[in-house]
């Protein structure tokens, strides 16, 4: 079947560490349905610089940590992160029961991805999606 054909029912999921996966992105926009396990976390807490990005709760509750608070998310809930607001997020799951949401946004080549808890940001526009730690940056800004 075509990669522009999925069923969610019935296709394979990717397995990322303690979550897993399944990638429904087209080109310009990028959509994956994500299961976090019991303990798990959906990534590091991070932002995007160029990309807005979108969390609708399929089933189950988590815990979603935006900046220094925390907020409840069950199923139907919907939260979105805007672009170049540099309040961090990620999503715990603190429950005994799996976690899944789908998640979607812009597939931008120039967003930076930037994890202000670990000092790196990810630089999308280089090839292989390079990673940067921030005295590397520091450094950069101080040769110009």
């Amino acid at each position: 079947m075509s990669k522009k054909f999925k069923n969610i029912d019935t296709s394979p999921w990717e397995e990322r560490g303690s979550w897993r996966f399944m990638d429904l992105s087209g080109d310009h926009l990028g959509v994956r349905i994500e299961e976090v396990p019991p303990g798990g976390s959906s990534s590091i807490h991070h932002y995007h610089t160029q990309e807005e990005e979108h969390v609708l709760v399929l089933e189950g509750e988590a815990t979603l940590v935006l900046g220094t608070e925390e907020h409840r998310v069950v199923k139907g809930d919907h939260c979105w992160f805007q672009a170049a607001n540099e309040e961090a997020h990620h999503i715990e799951n603190r429950t005994s029961e799996p976690f899944r949401f789908l998640v979607f946004g812009e597939r931008k080549s120039g967003d930076v991805v930037v994890y202000p808890e670990n000092k790196v940001m990810m630089v999308k526009a280089l090839k292989g999606w390079k990673q940067f730690d921030y005295e590397q940056r520091d450094s950069a800004i101080q040769d110009e």
